[in-house]
């Protein structure tokens, strides 16, 4: 649980050199991959669809925590996962969000518990050491907006919430409130829907072909079901994972795709 401090959000927008948006209590920042053109099975995936590093953090009892995805390209890993270590931080998981990604793309999580200043400036050092990577070797940049003509009204009505629309993606992003999750190495802190902890769907394209791809947050015992409803319904499995470490209770993540 918190202790009803609130982070000096100033001072980590410094030291990360990223403006930053307050959700609660927690400072989330984003940074979209538009520098990069990723498709999958002939969809193109802007960063709205599952292609944005971000770092989310909140302050506890005693010191601040964050937890991120920082979204990677195969020649971007090692220098990423070295900076992650150097500044301090759990490399939590390394993995992949779709299959037959062009170019390949994975996914390194990252988890630490410090001052402020230094949480701010070891997500500098991740972020410098991708873009080090990518001016010495430069690729054709995403496109800024895909096609949509979904009837999003009806997909709402199916999930049962409501979604957001933007760059041409309608996304679901959904918490789990009844299933508290807290970090027992940060203090009891609670890990909630802006840190990283949700199930979320994004869809894409026309009401005859459409692309949905996004992440299950599930319990050890809901993996299993989920997998066969999945199944049932024509869509890939194309990752199951860890993204927290000393989260109580465990939460299992999986990723999806289906057209």
């Amino acid at each position: 649980m918190t202790d009803g401090t609130m982070l000096d959000q100033k001072n980590l927008e410094a030291a990360a050199g990223i403006a930053g948006t307050m959700t609660g209590d927690v400072l989330k920042m984003s940074v979209p991959r538009s520098d990069v053109k990723v498709t999958v099975d002939g969809f193109e995936i802007v960063p709205f669809m599952g292609l944005t590093t971000w770092a989310a953090f909140r302050k506890g009892t005693e010191q601040t925590t964050v937890m991120g995805d920082i979204v990677l390209m195969e020649d971007e890993v090692g220098v990423a996962v070295s900076a992650a270590i150097e500044g301090g931080f759990y490399v939590t998981a390394l993995h992949n969000h779709f299959i037959r990604a062009q170019p390949e793309v994975l996914f390194m999580h990252i988890e630490a518990t410090a001052d402020e200043a230094t949480l701010g400036q070891g997500v500098r050092k991740i972020l410098d050491a991708v873009e080090t990577i990518r001016q010495t070797r430069p690729v054709n940049p995403a496109i800024k907006e895909v096609p949509n003509q979904l009837d999003t009204r009806q997909l709402e009505d199916i999930i049962g919430a409501p979604g957001e629309l933007k760059d041409g993606v309608f996304k679901f992003t959904l918490g789990r409130p009844e299933v508290p999750v807290r970090c027992s190495r940060c203090g009891g802190l609670e890990i909630n829907s802006v840190m990283g902890y949700n199930t979320w769907a994004a869809f894409q394209g026309t009401e005859e072909r459409a692309a949905v791809c996004g992440d299950f947050a599930m319990l050890e015992l809901e993996v299993a079901p989920i997998i066969r409803e999945l199944r049932a319904g024509g869509i890939e499995v194309v990752a199951v994972h860890i993204h927290m470490f000393f989260e109580e209770p465990r939460i299992i993540f999986l990723h999806y795709w289906g057209i």
